[in-house]
Protein backbone atom coordinates (compact mmCIF):
# COMPACT_ATOMS: atom_id res chain seq x y z
CA UNK A 1 0.00 0.00 0.00
CA UNK A 2 1.21 3.49 -0.73
CA UNK A 3 2.73 5.51 2.06
CA UNK A 4 0.44 8.15 3.55
CA UNK A 5 -2.49 6.24 2.12
CA UNK A 6 -5.29 6.62 4.67
CA UNK A 7 -7.13 9.11 2.49
CA UNK A 8 -6.48 6.99 -0.59
CA UNK A 9 -8.09 4.01 1.14
CA UNK A 10 -11.13 6.12 1.97
CA UNK A 11 -11.36 7.23 -1.63
CA UNK A 12 -11.14 3.67 -2.88
CA UNK A 13 -13.96 2.70 -0.54
CA UNK A 14 -15.97 5.62 -1.91
CA UNK A 15 -15.24 4.42 -5.42
CA UNK A 16 -16.75 1.08 -4.50
CA UNK A 17 -20.08 2.76 -3.76
CA UNK A 18 -22.27 2.50 -6.86
CA UNK A 19 -24.02 5.78 -6.01
CA UNK A 20 -20.76 7.68 -6.57
CA UNK A 21 -20.11 6.35 -10.06
CA UNK A 22 -20.04 8.84 -12.93
CA UNK A 23 -23.23 8.60 -14.99
CA UNK A 24 -23.05 4.83 -15.48
CA UNK A 25 -25.05 3.18 -18.23
CA UNK A 26 -27.44 0.42 -17.20
CA UNK A 27 -24.91 -2.22 -18.23
CA UNK A 28 -22.07 -0.42 -16.51
CA UNK A 29 -24.18 -0.01 -13.37
CA UNK A 30 -24.87 -3.74 -13.27
CA UNK A 31 -21.17 -4.46 -13.72
CA UNK A 32 -20.29 -2.04 -10.92
CA UNK A 33 -22.87 -3.49 -8.58
CA UNK A 34 -21.52 -6.98 -9.20
CA UNK A 35 -17.93 -5.74 -8.80
CA UNK A 36 -18.75 -4.10 -5.47
CA UNK A 37 -20.46 -7.24 -4.21
CA UNK A 38 -17.47 -9.38 -5.21
CA UNK A 39 -15.02 -6.92 -3.65
CA UNK A 40 -16.92 -6.75 -0.39
CA UNK A 41 -17.00 -10.55 -0.30
CA UNK A 42 -13.20 -10.49 -0.80
CA UNK A 43 -13.59 -12.26 -4.14
CA UNK A 44 -10.95 -10.01 -5.58
CA UNK A 45 -10.21 -11.91 -8.79
CA UNK A 46 -13.88 -11.76 -9.77
CA UNK A 47 -14.09 -8.11 -8.72
CA UNK A 48 -11.07 -7.27 -10.84
CA UNK A 49 -12.71 -8.64 -14.00
CA UNK A 50 -15.95 -6.84 -13.29
CA UNK A 51 -14.26 -3.53 -12.57
CA UNK A 52 -12.31 -3.95 -15.79
CA UNK A 53 -15.55 -4.34 -17.73
CA UNK A 54 -16.77 -1.01 -16.34
CA UNK A 55 -13.35 0.60 -16.79
CA UNK A 56 -13.19 -0.36 -20.45
CA UNK A 57 -16.46 1.57 -20.90
CA UNK A 58 -14.77 4.67 -19.52
CA UNK A 59 -15.87 4.66 -15.88
CA UNK A 60 -13.14 6.64 -14.16
CA UNK A 61 -13.80 5.35 -10.65
CA UNK A 62 -13.55 1.76 -11.90
CA UNK A 63 -10.32 2.67 -13.71
CA UNK A 64 -8.91 4.12 -10.50
CA UNK A 65 -9.94 1.06 -8.51
CA UNK A 66 -8.23 -1.20 -11.03
CA UNK A 67 -5.06 0.83 -10.64
CA UNK A 68 -5.27 0.40 -6.89
CA UNK A 69 -5.88 -3.36 -7.18
CA UNK A 70 -3.01 -3.90 -9.60
CA UNK A 71 -0.71 -1.75 -7.44
CA UNK A 72 -1.50 -3.77 -4.32
CA UNK A 73 -1.87 -7.17 -6.00
CA UNK A 74 -5.54 -7.67 -5.09
CA UNK A 75 -7.06 -10.49 -7.14
CA UNK A 76 -3.97 -10.62 -9.32
CA UNK A 77 -0.20 -10.39 -9.14
CA UNK A 78 1.09 -6.92 -8.47
CA UNK A 79 1.64 -5.16 -11.78
CA UNK A 80 2.87 -1.58 -11.57
CA UNK A 81 2.78 -1.13 -15.32
CA UNK A 82 -0.94 -1.90 -15.43
CA UNK A 83 -1.51 0.13 -12.27
CA UNK A 84 0.00 3.28 -13.73
CA UNK A 85 -1.86 2.75 -17.01
CA UNK A 86 -5.24 2.56 -15.28
CA UNK A 87 -4.44 5.44 -12.96
CA UNK A 88 -3.53 7.50 -16.02
CA UNK A 89 -6.81 6.74 -17.79
CA UNK A 90 -8.79 7.90 -14.75
CA UNK A 91 -6.48 10.86 -14.15
CA UNK A 92 -6.92 12.05 -17.73
CA UNK A 93 -10.63 12.30 -16.93
CA UNK A 94 -9.83 14.68 -14.06
CA UNK A 95 -10.37 12.18 -11.22
CA UNK A 96 -8.42 13.56 -8.27
CA UNK A 97 -7.64 10.27 -6.47
CA UNK A 98 -6.14 8.86 -9.66
CA UNK A 99 -4.20 12.05 -10.32
CA UNK A 100 -2.71 11.81 -6.84
CA UNK A 101 -1.86 8.13 -7.15
CA UNK A 102 -0.34 8.66 -10.58
CA UNK A 103 1.83 11.34 -9.00
CA UNK A 104 2.91 8.87 -6.35
CA UNK A 105 3.86 6.30 -8.96
CA UNK A 106 6.08 8.82 -10.73
CA UNK A 107 7.52 10.07 -7.44
CA UNK A 108 8.41 6.55 -6.33
CA UNK A 109 9.49 5.22 -9.73
CA UNK A 110 6.81 2.54 -9.83
CA UNK A 111 5.56 1.47 -13.24
CA UNK A 112 7.72 4.13 -14.86
CA UNK A 113 11.08 5.81 -14.35
CA UNK A 114 11.06 8.16 -11.38
CA UNK A 115 10.09 11.62 -12.62
CA UNK A 116 9.76 14.27 -9.89
CA UNK A 117 8.56 16.90 -12.36
CA UNK A 118 5.76 14.66 -13.66
CA UNK A 119 4.88 13.70 -10.09
CA UNK A 120 4.54 17.33 -9.12
CA UNK A 121 2.38 18.09 -12.17
CA UNK A 122 -0.06 15.33 -11.25
CA UNK A 123 -0.04 16.32 -7.59
CA UNK A 124 -0.88 19.87 -8.68
CA UNK A 125 -3.78 18.67 -10.81
CA UNK A 126 -5.10 16.56 -7.96
CA UNK A 127 -4.69 19.45 -5.52
CA UNK A 128 -6.51 21.81 -7.86
CA UNK A 129 -9.34 19.27 -8.00
CA UNK A 130 -9.60 19.32 -4.21
CA UNK A 131 -7.41 16.40 -3.12
CA UNK A 132 -6.44 17.14 0.45
CA UNK A 133 -3.63 14.61 0.36
CA UNK A 134 -2.17 16.16 -2.79
CA UNK A 135 -2.32 19.60 -1.19
CA UNK A 136 -0.37 18.31 1.79
CA UNK A 137 2.12 16.54 -0.48
CA UNK A 138 2.78 19.73 -2.45
CA UNK A 139 3.26 21.67 0.78
CA UNK A 140 5.73 19.09 2.06
CA UNK A 141 7.69 19.23 -1.21
CA UNK A 142 7.74 23.02 -0.99
CA UNK A 143 9.08 22.90 2.58
CA UNK A 144 11.94 20.64 1.47
CA UNK A 145 12.68 23.07 -1.37
CA UNK A 146 12.45 26.00 1.06
CA UNK A 147 9.63 27.51 -1.00
CA UNK A 148 7.72 28.68 2.04
CA UNK A 149 5.11 30.81 0.27
CA UNK A 150 4.13 27.78 -1.80
CA UNK A 151 4.04 25.64 1.34
CA UNK A 152 1.84 28.19 3.09
CA UNK A 153 -0.58 28.21 0.12
CA UNK A 154 -1.09 24.45 0.06
CA UNK A 155 -1.10 23.92 3.82
CA UNK A 156 -3.76 26.64 4.04
CA UNK A 157 -5.95 24.89 1.47
CA UNK A 158 -5.60 21.60 3.35
CA UNK A 159 -6.30 23.33 6.66
CA UNK A 160 -9.51 24.70 5.14
CA UNK A 161 -10.52 21.04 4.69
CA UNK A 162 -9.99 20.47 8.43
CA UNK A 163 -6.68 18.63 8.23
CA UNK A 164 -5.09 18.93 11.67
CA UNK A 165 -1.48 18.57 10.51
CA UNK A 166 -1.96 21.24 7.87
CA UNK A 167 -3.59 23.62 10.36
CA UNK A 168 -0.65 23.09 12.73
CA UNK A 169 1.83 23.82 9.95
CA UNK A 170 -0.02 26.98 8.94
CA UNK A 171 0.19 28.06 12.56
CA UNK A 172 3.91 27.35 12.65
CA UNK A 173 4.54 29.31 9.45
CA UNK A 174 2.68 32.27 10.93
CA UNK A 175 4.58 31.91 14.19
CA UNK A 176 8.03 32.03 12.60
CA UNK A 177 7.11 34.28 9.67
CA UNK A 178 8.07 31.89 6.88
CA UNK A 179 6.14 32.31 3.62
CA UNK A 180 3.83 34.81 5.32
CA UNK A 181 4.17 37.80 7.61
CA UNK A 182 4.78 36.83 11.23
CA UNK A 183 1.49 36.94 13.15
CA UNK A 184 1.32 35.26 16.54
CA UNK A 185 -2.42 35.83 16.86
CA UNK A 186 -3.11 33.97 13.60
CA UNK A 187 -0.59 31.31 14.61
CA UNK A 188 -2.48 30.75 17.83
CA UNK A 189 -5.78 30.55 15.95
CA UNK A 190 -4.45 27.80 13.72
CA UNK A 191 -2.90 25.95 16.65
CA UNK A 192 -6.33 26.08 18.27
CA UNK A 193 -7.91 24.68 15.14
CA UNK A 194 -5.41 21.81 15.06
CA UNK A 195 -6.10 21.17 18.74
CA UNK A 196 -9.86 21.13 18.16
CA UNK A 197 -9.24 18.56 15.43
CA UNK A 198 -7.59 16.36 18.04
CA UNK A 199 -3.88 17.05 17.57
CA UNK A 200 -2.07 16.61 20.88
CA UNK A 201 1.04 18.43 19.68
CA UNK A 202 -1.03 21.54 19.02
CA UNK A 203 -2.45 21.36 22.54
CA UNK A 204 1.07 21.13 23.93
CA UNK A 205 2.21 24.12 21.89
CA UNK A 206 -0.72 26.19 23.15
CA UNK A 207 0.19 25.30 26.72
CA UNK A 208 3.82 26.26 26.09
CA UNK A 209 2.53 29.64 24.93
CA UNK A 210 0.66 30.02 28.19
CA UNK A 211 -2.76 29.30 26.73
CA UNK A 212 -5.26 26.54 27.27
CA UNK A 213 -6.81 24.71 24.30
CA UNK A 214 -10.51 25.32 23.68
Amino acid sequence: MHSSSLLVIALVVAALNPSTMSNPSAGSSQSINAAVAAYQSQQYAAALKLFEAAAQKGNREAQHTLGYMYRDGMGTKRNDTKAIAWYRRAAEQGYAPAEYNLGLMYAQGEGARADPAAARRWFRRAADHGSLEAQVKLAEIAIVDEQYEEAFLWFSKAADQDNADAAFNVGSLYYVGRGVAKDEAKATAYYRKAARLGMDEAKNVLKSLGQEPD
